[in-house]
């Protein structure tokens, strides 16, 4: 028999050698043709946890993706924790609206407890979700959570602007908020080690290059990444920064993370010198260029060109638009199933 696409991506995540690098759906995976697909739509799916693991389900049969992640949004956390949410339509993500804490940022801030957290309706959600997932695969397919990076959450919390000018000008306040959202995404990861997906995968875009400075990161994001990768011990890890993170991908592994999914910007023959398989690397296919307004032909020259560099899983440069086609996610799916090394 030959290797699943379970089995090889465990091996990918530990930087070992694999007949071809797994294609996997690593950020948001979801596509309005997907969706009509499978019958079930945004913005219902992202309360109904049915709805959500049907889409997910069907990624692999549609679009080929050899992986099934849950849920499709960077909201949940916030609105556990006061952000009110723009649910979207059905070809666009949730969005927070309101940050709780842009004007009140003089609080005592005080954490709910994990009998509060497993309440939440949202939550209650992407548990069903997860739990069907893993259950109800009917190929052996990697099992993906996504959630929240800690400072992009406090960035919710009190405005991305004042959270980056805070770490010039009010460096307590900027940790406060930090802090807080790190706590509450441990406690949430410490019930998400129990479920047992496969691996989380963390987008943390305010700790982008675009917007911090290494030495800012080390300082502000780096502490609470580590914190809350502590308590997953089988759960592996996927940390996601937008941007051109070379500059900082020292900084990303030294998080603790099994994996760096890293966009098009950043050079992929450079990011794999410097990561010397210390994590693995994931990415890196543009998602506007070439995947929502390329060609095929295109994706798989953006997929064959990441393969080639040495990444050792195929997948979309940050969240996939609702709007890329079937032919397109396809293409790139291809490109790496014929892969000659």
């Amino acid at each position: 028999m030959g290797i699943t696409p379970r089995e090889r991506f465990f091996k990918a995540m530990n930087c070992e050698e694999t007949d071809r690098p797994p294609v996997c759906g690593m950020t948001t995976t979801a596509t309005v043709e997907l969706m009509d697909h499978v019958g079930a739509w945004w913005p219902e799916a992202h309360h109904d946890g049915k709805q959500m693991a049907k889409i997910a389900l069907g990624a692999y049969e549609f679009l080929g993706l050899e992986s099934v992640r849950v849920p499709y949004c960077l909201t949940y956390e916030a609105e556990a924790l006061g952000c009110r949410i723009d649910f979207g339509k059905r070809n666009s993500t949730p969005m927070v609206k309101t940050n709780p804490y842009k004007e009140n940022f003089d609080v005592d801030l005080e954490l709910m407890s994990p009998e509060e957290m497993l309440k939440i309706p949202r939550n209650q959600a992407i548990i069903e979700a997860t739990e069907t997932i893993i259950k109800d695969r009917k190929e052996d397919l990697p099992t993906l959570l996504g959630v929240t990076g800690p400072f992009t959450i406090a960035g919710h919390l009190v405005g991305t602007e004042n959270l980056v000018l805070w770490t010039i000008t009010e460096p307590d306040m900027a940790k406060k908020f930090s802090n807080y959202a790190g706590d509450y995404e441990k406690m949430w990861l410490e019930f998400v080690e129990g479920l047992g997906v496969d691996s989380i995968q963390m987008s943390e875009p305010t700790a982008s290059w675009d917007m911090i400075p290494p030495e800012m990161f080390d300082e502000f994001a780096l502490p609470n990444l580590k914190k809350v990768y502590a308590p997953l011990k089988k759960t592996m890890k996927v940390l996601h920064i937008c941007g051109n993170m070379l500059p900082m991908l020292n900084n990303m592994i030294a998080s603790g993370a099994t994996a760096c999914s890293l966009e098009e910007k950043t050079d992929p023959v450079e990011a794999v010198k410097l990561a010397d398989k210390r994590a693995a690397l994931v990415g890196n296919v543009g998602v506007v260029k070439p995947l929502l307004m390329g060609t095929p032909e295109e994706v798989k020259a953006s997929a064959i060109r990441s393969a080639n560099a040495g990444f050792n899983i195929i997948s979309a440069g940050c969240g996939m638009s609702a709007l890329i086609k079937q032919e397109n996610v396809r293409a790139m799916v291809d490109a790496i199933v014929n892969y000659k090394k």
